[in-house]
């Protein structure tokens, strides 16, 4: 069997949870102020959860034996390419009329907080390949759904050119996933160490869906 396949599976698992969200359902909406709203939130947790957690990554290169010497430095590519996103993230908001002074003053919504924990603990403290689980499902994520979000956006905004963040992620993330499935196929992983990816795919789908559900609660309709 590729040794993708069971990755594969998960990940439409996990886009699925994702797509029945009610922030997904809504953000395809023709309801321009639900929308914007938010998408305006959105931005604001994105902020939060990407200036948090975009170091992360690099602990599990530190942590993964060193016979995996191109897995390594993949990860720290990857990582270094996403420092500083949160600042699009900023700027997107800036024309949206937020102030991006008091965004960076907030503490971080209970689910930034409660995804970026978990996010560590993959990385930090379990299997170091799980890493490869949370990104597998993000970038899948991405590029299974960003594109048609950020169409729809973009209708509602009109003149407003605030989708920096979102659409360098919907094409950014499809050269990630490739390069992330071209990783895993040549690394010499073992079954649990696949399996322990596959298991945290879905995981981070649910950590994911847990942080728009209270995005989505947070925004009073």
């Amino acid at each position: 069997m590729n040794k993708l396949t069971q990755l594969d599976e998960n990940l439409k698992k996990g886009v699925a949870l994702i797509e029945d969200s009610a922030f997904v359902k809504e953000m395809l909406s023709s309801n321009k102020e639900r929308v914007l709203a938010l998408y305006t939130e959105y931005l604001r947790y994105c902020y939060h959860y990407v200036s948090l957690s975009s170091s992360f990554t690099p602990l599990a290169a530190r942590r993964l034996d060193t016979k995996h010497l191109h897995v390594r430095k993949w990860i720290l590519e990857h990582s270094g390419e996403e420092l500083g996103h949160e600042l699009m993230a900023l700027n997107d908001l800036k024309k949206l009329g937020v102030d991006p002074e008091v965004v960076k003053k907030e503490k971080a919504p209970i689910g930034v907080t409660g995804y970026v924990s978990f996010f560590h603990y993959k990385v930090a403290i379990d299997n170091p390949w799980c890493a490869f689980g949370v990104l597998y499902l993000l970038e899948g994520m991405a590029t299974a759904l960003a594109p048609k979000i950020a169409k729809n956006v973009a209708t509602h905004l009109g003149d407003i050119k605030a989708l920096s963040f979102f659409k360098e992620h919907g094409d950014l993330d499809v050269d990630h996933m490739r390069e992330q499935q071209e990783v895993l196929t040549k690394a010499d992983l073992t079954e649990a160490d696949l399996a322990d990816i596959a298991r945290t795919i879905l995981e981070t789908a649910h950590m994911k869906r847990f942080m728009l559900d209270k995005l989505v609660e947070s925004v009073k309709g």
